[in-house]
Parts: structure tokens; sequence; C-alpha cells
């Protein structure tokens, strides 16, 4: 069978906040939710940046479960371009960088990128000393 993974945002309206769908997702649909990044708080909106994966069945059945709940869902869409001919390799970005996209190596003391774990969270655009980082806009 076919698998299927990607990258969603998932915005929770206030009533679904206190629900368990997360668990529901699990349990009912056979999906594995991977949460890069969580903004939930009781009695308001919730946001998560997640990625789904299962079975191609799964996980469009979990998508019909998550709109029948009301939940927003946007795919992402941007990612981040590096300029790495210009790193100086100081780390800076690496260390704000919690889905592990960059990375020091510690035997070459150099700045790895994986642009495959990136979720865009501009966290590096920030943290670069040289600006060497920036958002692009595009179909996922």
């Amino acid at each position: 069978m076919a698998r299927k993974k990607q990258r969603l945002v998932l915005r929770f309206p206030v009533g679904t906040v206190d629900e368990p769908i997360t668990y529901t997702l699990i349990k009912e649909y056979d999906v594995m939710i991977n949460i890069l990044n969580a903004d939930i708080t009781p009695g308001r909106e919730g946001n998560l940046l997640v990625e789904i994966s299962g079975e191609k069945d799964s996980v469009d059945g979990a998508m019909r479960y998550l709109k029948g709940k009301s939940v927003e869902i946007s795919p992402i869409i941007k990612t981040i371009l590096f300029n790495q001919s210009e790193c100086i390799h100081c780390g800076a970005c690496a260390s704000v960088c919690f889905p592990g996209a960059l990375i020091m190596d510690t035997e070459s003391r150099e700045l790895r990128f994986s642009p495959e774990n990136c979720v865009a969270c501009e966290l590096c655009i920030k943290a670069c000393p040289l600006q060497l980082f920036e958002l692009n806009f595009g179909v996922n």
C-alpha cells in the first residue's frame, strides 16, 4: 500500500483545543504524528506544526476527520534558502534550529544543512550574523 507523509500547520478553533484530537488521529486512523512546534492555550485557538505519515488511506481519513472538527489545514509551502558558500561556520543558526536541519559537524567544525529536516520556522534568519538565510515561498 502507498505511504503518505506531509508537513502541515493545523489551526484548532477555540472549541476543539480541549479535545483529544491528536490522540484520536493516532488511535483511530493509525497515523504517526510528529509535533514540530506547538502553540496551544486552553480556551483559545491553537496551532500545531506537524509531520503526519501513514498509509495513504489512513492519512486521507485523518484529514477528513480534522476537517470535520473545523481544524484548518495548511500545507507548509515555504522553504529556507541558505547561501552556504559565504558561511563562516559560527554555529549561531545551529543553536536555534530545533528540528536539526542545521548542525555543526564536530569533526570538520563546519555547518551542515539538511533541507529535508527544515520546517521553515525562520529562527535561522534572525540568528545568522551574515544574513545568509532567506525565506522562499513556493508550492510544497
